[in-house]
């Protein structure tokens, strides 16, 4: 088996940032934003040549398998680096903190509206 670069170093990097921030997001759009930020952030630290305009091509997707993807161009450029290397698996497990974060906004949300008194 061949030898896989890994891309903890640079997760590790952005981490904690990016959980502080989807803890403070308030609404399900945030949770999305943040997600998508945060990759691009760390693509880009991985030496991946993505632009400003890749965020376009980011997709957080709570309800779907893999709670994210990626379009075209960029999926195109991500395919060979994931075969060799972690990004994938990373981008994975940032997306499942991120739908956890989601879920919880949306169950709080439920439960808000639940016991608000209307007038």
């Amino acid at each position: 088996m061949e030898n896989q670069a890994s891309f903890m170093k640079q997760f590790r990097e952005i981490e904690h940032e990016y959980r502080e921030k989807l803890s403070e997001a308030k609404t399900p759009a945030e949770v999305g934003d943040t997600f998508i930020t945060y990759t691009h952030k760390l693509l880009i630290k991985a030496g991946v040549e993505v632009s400003n305009k890749a965020v376009e091509y980011i997709i957080f997707d709570p309800e779907g398998e893999e709670n994210f993807k990626f379009e075209k161009p960029l999926e195109e450029k991500l395919t060979g680096i994931f075969e060799k290397s972690d990004l994938d698996n990373i981008i994975k497990k940032m997306a499942l903190t991120a739908k956890h974060r989601h879920t919880q906004i949306i169950r709080d949300s439920d439960r808000t509206d639940m016991y608000r008194r209307h007038e």
